[in-house]
């Protein structure tokens, strides 16, 4: 039985609550080929498994292997292997595996110890895979805005959160921990398409071309 922080606990049923995040990572995902199983399956690990995920965007049709992780009990879909895993130990578990894809959104953040995550995920990724993470921006562009008069910032600061993060801070980390970081991109500037369609649109075309403004940042990394 994993230990259980209890500041996770608001994460016991989840859904994705923005999918243009997970549209961007399906999106630049399948671009550079990383989905493609005309030749070969691609296995793909989903951490932080959620209704609405990357694992629900993969094309029914294709030949995936799909593996789910959560610290809390899921109930996965068709052809989906889950792990009920805390990601603050050592992931035993995955020991012979090796992932095409790995996907952690909003996850980082979370950790205790956010090297030793990502040295984790280093290990079983196979060869030339590649590693979509995504976390809030401590410099989104509202932050920037609110903090100067004693306001925390928004999205970056939560009391189950327990890093903050810049793009700086986060392509190092990921460098440090052996990583060649391949494209960092943003969720979206001021608004997104949840709040309001025509304005979040823009808004997400913005976090495309000014990621250190973004709320979340969207980090792509190969091995």
């Amino acid at each position: 039985m994993p230990h259980m922080d209890e500041r996770q606990a608001t994460f016991a049923d989840f859904e994705v609550p923005d999918p243009g995040r997970i549209r961007k990572v399906h999106s630049w995902l399948a671009d550079h080929g990383r989905l493609d199983t005309t030749e070969r399956p691609i296995s793909v690990l989903e951490i932080g498994y959620a209704r609405g995920g990357l694992l629900d965007h993969l094309d029914a049709g294709g030949d995936y292997r799909k593996f789910a992780l959560d610290l809390h009990e899921r109930s996965p879909g068709p052809g989906v292997t889950f792990f009920r895993h805390d990601c603050n130990e050592d992931f035993d578990f995955a020991d012979g595996m090796a992932f095409d894809v790995i996907f952690a959104g909003e996850i980082i953040e979370h950790i205790y110890h956010d090297d030793r995550f990502l040295e984790q995920l280093h290990r079983i990724l196979a060869p030339g895979g590649v590693l979509a993470l995504t976390t809030p921006n401590l410099f989104f562009a509202v932050n920037r805005l609110v903090m100067p008069f004693g306001r925390m910032p928004y999205f970056a600061w939560e009391r189950y959160h327990y890093h903050f993060y810049s793009r700086a801070t986060l392509t190092a980390l990921l460098s440090e921990c052996g990583f060649r970081v391949r494209r960092v991109t943003s969720s979206h500037v001021l608004v997104s398409t949840r709040s309001h369609r025509l304005a979040g649109a823009v808004c997400e075309r913005l976090g495309d071309v000014f990621p250190s403004l973004g709320a979340h940042l969207i980090v792509f990394a190969t091995k």
